[in-house]
């Protein structure tokens, strides 16, 4: 019986092992991705790539490709497909759509923790909400792909990032902060082979000078860019189409220094290039630029209106929306005392292309004509206005980012050296208590250099003889605000603004644009417009800067009102809370209103 029971034991085992193995034989043929299938989807990426296909049958491949990347739940696969269809989206204009894609290898290559197609996917990220002309999600981007960067220590990323970053704040017109950022940019690329995004970094420090008509050094730098294409290893590197840009940039240079005869011979070697012409948007831009010259040079050259209505429509033709708006302004201008109706047209077709493709610079450029040519401009002057602060806020806020995260990069960069460092719970006690201490250090030191930089300030201060921020009726009458408001019209605002300062109506509380125009006789869209061009401030700033300025005069010169409290002094220049007035007086002096009051009463 013992015998027999072995038997039967041995039996159910063996059965038990046969039928494991043919349920685990199934579920691997389930899951296993057979070479065959790996070969079919391998073909349909190939097919992706036909350029001879249509973009929607292509787009059909590798939709199909992803579908068996994502069964075989290879990872190089599934962002090799992701890039694929990112890119063919991009092609086919579907930005929208390239940036629901983008997303997915954003998401994956974090749940991975894979740096380089984080980079990757930030990159498209950028590329695709600068198309979108969402240009402040698009800085975002970069600067996050650059945060990535110097992380990793990819200084070649780190230098393109900076790139991307400063042609994004130069379409803003924020020249002063693309050159910061593309000289920035020249320090992480100058020593390596990336001939090509160093010469796009000194033309965007070439451009961002001449626009500031710091001609010299727009030149010097449009040289280096220049220098770069020495041979014909070089000028492949960096693009024939790049080098054709930057020359296009010194015939532009040459005429913004009076050099027209130079600036238009250049230019129309660069029309007669054979090259260039198979690129239509370069050899519209040449042929803008060029017919601008011309009648610039000599106002009956009878060429210039030919090759600027060539120039227009053949950006007509391509849908070159940012071309357009450019072609039109040249238009505007050519016809500004020829035809004004005609010129009207134009600078109208300018806004119009402006707006549909979201250009805060260009509305502005060509708002200015449009007050000039047309009567009742009163909606215009609203949208000006409001622009022209959004405008503003955006450049802002694109430095304070980039400033934020070159400090936040130094600061994860060596942290994250750190870390990479410490073997055990000891090491990590030891470095904090030290850290610790350097912070004390730190701490102390620094409080003492704040007081001295206080101290050098409230000396400064007081070396001031003048602290009102006044606007005097003489000042000359810009074209800028002439363009929308009569001349009457303007020196009335500018006496009641100076009767204003003088009998210090700022000092009343709650005082509101609407409200302080109304008074004046006139509307807060012609008030902002003329404190935004002679000022260069908001009307809410203006009027702080008054206040503040008031209250330091007053400080200085009546000892009792030093005994009052900061809440009771702010109430009495025109500010509501004590917080406010602390910290308007901080942004205007550099130190605190107590500090002030502490050191004159020494």
């Amino acid at each position: 019986m013992k015998l027999r029971s072995r038997h039967i034991n041995f039996s159910l085992l063996v059965i038990t092992l046969l039928l494991s193995n043919a349920i685990y034989s199934q579920k691997q043929q389930q899951t296993k991705f057979s070479q065959k299938q790996l070969d079919e989807i391998t073909r349909q990426y190939r097919l992706s790539n036909v350029d001879s296909l249509s973009l929607s049958e292509r787009l059909g491949y590798v939709s199909y490709y992803l579908k068996g990347a994502y069964l075989s739940q290879k990872d190089s696969l599934i962002y090799k497909g992701l890039l694929q269809k990112t890119w063919l989206l991009g092609v086919a204009k579907q930005y929208d759509s390239a940036i629901i894609y983008t997303r997915q290898l954003y998401d994956r290559a974090i749940e991975k923790k894979d740096t380089f197609y984080m980079q990757k996917a930030l990159l498209k990220f950028g590329i695709y909400h600068k198309k979108n002309n969402q240009l402040a999600t698009s800085f975002k981007c970069h600067t996050e792909r650059f945060k990535l960067s110097k992380i990793t220590k990819d200084t070649i990323t780190s230098g393109r990032s900076l790139l991307d970053m400063a042609n994004i704040q130069t379409s803003l017109g924020d020249f002063s902060g693309s050159k910061t950022t593309a000289i920035d940019g020249v320090r992480y690329l100058e020593k390596t082979a990336d001939l090509r995004n160093l010469a796009g970094l000194y033309h965007i420090i070439s451009v961002a000078n001449k626009e500031s008509k710091r001609y010299d050094e727009a030149r010097i730098y449009n040289e280096q860019a220049l220098a770069l294409g020495k041979d014909s290893f070089s000028i492949n590197t960096i693009g024939i189409k790049n080098i054709l840009i930057f020359k296009n940039t010194k015939a532009l240079i040459l005429a913004a220094e009076g050099e027209y005869q130079k600036a238009i011979r250049l230019l129309k070697t660069l029309e007669s290039d054979t090259i260039l012409q198979q690129d239509k948007n370069e050899y519209a831009r040449v042929l803008s630029n060029l017919g601008h010259l011309q009648w610039v040079d000599g106002k009956e050259n009878k060429y210039s209106e030919k090759l600027l209505l060539k120039g227009l429509a053949l950006r007509n033709e391509i849908n070159d929306v940012g071309g357009l708006m450019s072609s039109n302004i040249h238009l505007t201008r050519y016809y500004f005392e020829k035809d004004r109706s005609k010129a009207l047209k134009y600078a109208e077709a300018a806004y119009k292309n402006a707006k549909i493709r979201g250009d805060l610079v260009f509305i502005i450029k060509a708002l200015g004509y449009i007050f000039k040519l047309k009567e009742n401009v009163n909606k215009e002057a609203i949208v000006y206005d409001q622009t022209h602060h959004k405008l503003q806020e955006i450049n802002q806020k694109n430095r304070e980012i980039y400033a934020v995260t070159k400090y936040e990069n130094e600061k994860l960069a060596d942290e994250n050296v750190i870390l990479t460092k410490e073997k055990d719970k000891l090491t990590n006690q030891a470095w904090i208590i030290s850290l610790l201490l350097i912070m004390s250090i730190a701490g102390v030191g620094y409080y003492y250099y704040r007081q001295q930089i206080y101290k050098k300030r409230f000396i400064q201060l007081l070396g001031k003889d003048e602290h009102k921020d006044t606007i005097k009726t003489s000042a000359i009458y810009k074209t800028g605000v002439s363009s929308s408001i009569s001349e009457e019209a303007l020196e009335h605002l500018l006496t009641q603004l100076q009767q204003f300062e003088d009998q210090k109506g700022y000092l009343a509380p709650n005082i509101n644009a609407k409200d302080l125009a109304k008074s004046f006789g006139s509307n807060s869209s012609y008030l902002s417009i003329v404190i935004n061009t002679y000022k260069q401030k908001s009307i809410s700033q203006y009027i702080n800067d008054l206040r503040i300025g008031f209250a330091i005069d007053k400080l200085q010169s009546d000892p009792t009102f030093r005994k009052y409290t900061i809440k009771a002094i702010a109430k009495d220049v025109g500010f509501n809370s004590s917080e406010i007035f602390a910290k308007k007086f901080f942004k205007n002096t550099g130190i605190y209103p107590s500090y002030f009051i502490k050191k004159l009463e020494m």
